[in-house]
């Protein structure tokens, strides 16, 4: 047997190099027609994504439908939840390549300042004084990225975990991110990223990290029963409050038009008990928000849309 600094990765299988490069020519390829288009069309182009894939992909969205009901408790058949889920995919869409259009050139800030709306800004002023930073959990509602520039144009100190998708070109958030002055920490790094996320609180910075992505596997996560499956869902969000002993505050998106709007809710009480229970919590949290709000949630999401509805007993 080969000792473990000289094995090699298995290489990934034809089909998946091919998915990765359809993935990889789709991403150049709307990189491309957003320079052209300019930021002030994107919404327009996400619209029109979001219908075109609404449309064409009737069986993924027959599947993603009849899973959207159960997680709401509606008939499989209800015309309601259709409506909603075209919706998302419109929302969502747009969010992605608003996104695509902020990192790929730096856009005016006070521009995109203005293109959302902050409520619950005293809580986080709140839990910013106890000089622990702060913890903001968001979800896959929208575009969230427009929170983070509107808060470090307002001069707070943020710093924001994401993961690296391969269709994307190496650095290519990481380098948007930094064009706005915020911190990236590469989720992908495993313990160096919590090293990071802890380093950035001990300095009074704001940790902005999703809840609802999922893991890739229950090793590196927690199942969870989340809108109807069961899912490996991260536990480092509550893991990393617990630690660091600062405050976590839910972020939920709240409305997609005339403008982005997001309420930075009072922070979760987290660490009396066991990680299971805190993470448990957190799951129920971001559950609500996204019911309460379904056309704004990332069905279509891969992490998600993917799994079967869990069994009921």
């Amino acid at each position: 047997m080969k000792p473990p600094e000289l094995r090699q990765e298995p290489k990934p299988d034809l089909g998946r190099r091919l998915r990765r490069a359809r993935r990889r020519f789709m991403f150049l390829s709307l990189r491309t027609i957003l320079r052209v288009a300019g930021f002030a069309r994107v919404r327009t182009l996400g619209n029109l994504a979001g219908e075109l894939q609404f449309r064409l992909a009737s069986k993924q969205r027959r599947r993603i439908q009849h899973d959207m009901a159960l997680a709401m408790g509606r008939p499989t058949d209800d015309s309601t939840v259709g409506r909603l889920l075209r919706e998302a995919y419109r929302v969502n869409n747009t969010a992605v390549l608003e996104i695509m259009a902020m990192f790929d050139r730096p856009q005016d800030e006070a521009m995109l300042a203005a293109r959302c709306e902050v409520d619950g800004l005293e809580n986080l002023r709140a839990a910013m004084a106890g000089g622990r930073g702060a913890i903001l959990l968001a979800t896959h509602m929208g575009n969230a990225a427009l929170l983070t520039v509107k808060l470090a144009h307002a001069g707070w100190p943020v710093s924001v975990v994401y993961r690296e998708a391969r269709m994307m070109s190496a650095g290519f958030l990481q380098t948007g991110l930094e064009q706005y002055g915020i911190q990236g920490i590469l989720a992908n790094t495993g313990i160096r990223a919590y090293g990071q996320m802890l380093g950035a609180l001990k300095q009074g910075r704001i940790v902005f990290v999703m809840m609802d992505q999922g893991v890739q596997n229950k090793e590196t996560g927690l199942v969870q029963r989340f809108l109807g499956k069961d899912s490996a869902m991260p536990a480092g969000p509550a893991q990393l409050a617990r630690a660091a002993k600062a405050p976590l505050l839910p972020v939920a998106t709240t409305a997609a038009l005339p403008v982005w709007r997001f309420d930075i809710r009072p922070p979760v009480e987290l660490g009396a008990g066991l990680l299971e229970t805190d993470l448990e919590r957190l799951v129920r949290i971001t559950e609500q928000q996204v019911l309460a709000h379904p056309q704004l949630w990332s069905w279509h999401h891969r992490r998600w849309r993917k799994l079967p509805p869990a069994a009921t007993s």
